[in-house]
């Protein structure tokens, strides 16, 4: 038989060492909100634990006060939770979170003395708030990293339905105590807490490492790839043209007179320039087409399944738009033109290193022709 003081202290020291975890993750500067509402989350739930179970307060404190500090540090792990799934959790929520718990362990409590009934109910209260937890993690979707945390909460949920089942089946405090369901349950818990402790930190550093990914491919300024990170998708979409037996069109753009620009507004326009063209760039983008900013202020245009033909199309639409369109910052109003060079794995083969070689002759071949108008490779 598993003896249930020993994992009673074991579930006691499971919960500091987590909740210790998670203070200390949270601890720094750049620590993102939801790992803070997770800490302080879990200190809430440490003390309701701690004070529910001292039996020398008065019952107001353990029997009351106690499940609703514990409520209240569910609903700000909740918080967290939505937050770090872009949304929200009002404080308005987790008023009526906590009230909830203080109502029905109140009414068991002091109303109608029923510490049966009181742990009972209780027991299935949290076990639902440990489930909307899990949904909340599970709508992320990634199970690859939410599949820890969402054991947890479900395990954890599980275990505290089963107790409160067995508190309103057994009436007898001696039998509750050498209850196997009890004992299990006091086994489960520990191991539900540390599954979510690391569950929640896993959720935390793979979001770091996404964040550093799109840093390591994409150019701060225009949200477009860079250099890098159009050698790794660029063989990519050249492998699935090729492939697929279909066309791949390098479009290679260059903003003209940008030194001039810069000279002449300064350079917070030179880079709204660059932000405009990127985002006019985007417009034209099919969901498995990439845009890459080369260098300065030279853009690449990689298109799968278009010929040259269509290409050029394409090419001279986007030249005519940004001739007519105006960049507009602190009062100023900004027009500028481009030019283009485009080529076509049909004459080129599917490198995409030679097909940007050959585009940027292109482009530069039209600079040479009077800029604003693209040339064919």
């Amino acid at each position: 038989m598993l003896n249930l003081d020993t994992l009673l202290l074991v579930q006691v020291c499971v919960a500091l060492l987590t909740t210790g975890l998670l203070v200390a993750s949270a601890c720094y500067t750049e620590s993102p909100p939801e790992q803070r509402w997770w800490a302080g989350g879990n200190v809430a739930v440490t003390l309701g634990m701690a004070l529910s179970n001292v039996q020398t307060l008065p019952l107001l404190l353990t029997g009351v006060v106690g499940y609703g500090v514990i409520a209240f540090g569910l609903g700000l792990v909740l918080r967290g939770l939505r937050v770090y799934c872009a949304e929200t959790l009002s404080w308005t929520s987790i008023a009526a979170i906590t009230g909830v718990a203080l109502a029905i362990t109140g009414y068991y409590a002091l109303v109608v003395p029923s510490l049966q009934a009181r742990l009972g109910f209780s027991g299935f209260y949290f076990a639902l708030l440990n489930w909307v937890c899990a949904l909340a993690v599970a709508r992320h979707g990634n199970w690859r990293v939410t599949s820890i945390c969402v054991a947890g909460f479900t395990l954890l949920g599980l275990a505290l339905f089963l107790r409160g089942v067995h508190m309103l089946l057994h009436a007898d405090p001696g039998e509750n105590a050498s209850s196997l369901v009890i004992a299990l349950s006091a086994l489960i818990v520990p191991l539900a807490q540390i599954c979510i402790a690391f569950g929640l930190i896993l959720m935390v550093m793979w979001r770091y490492a996404e964040r550093l990914r799109r840093l390591s491919t994409l150019d701060a300024l225009t949200g477009a790839m860079n250099r890098a990170g159009l050698e790794i998708q660029g063989k990519r979409v050249g492998l699935r043209a090729l492939r697929g037996g279909r066309s791949l069109t390098v479009i290679m753009i260059d903003v003209d007179c940008f030194k001039n620009i810069n000279d002449t507004y300064g350079h917070p326009v030179g880079d709204e320039v660059l932000r405009h063209l990127a985002k006019l760039l985007k417009l034209e983008l099919r969901p498995h087409d990439l845009l890459a900013r080369f260098g300065g202020e030279e853009f690449v245009l990689v298109l799968d399944g278009v010929n040259l033909e269509a290409a050029l199309s394409v090419a001279e639409r986007l030249r005519a738009r940004i001739e007519h369109e105006r960049v507009e910052l602190e009062k100023l109003s900004v027009r500028y033109t481009a030019s283009m060079g485009v080529v076509c794995s049909d004459q080129h083969d599917y490198d995409l290193i030679r097909l940007i070689s050959a585009g940027d002759a292109a482009m530069y071949q039209a600079k040479r022709a009077g800029r604003n108008r693209v040339v064919a490779g």
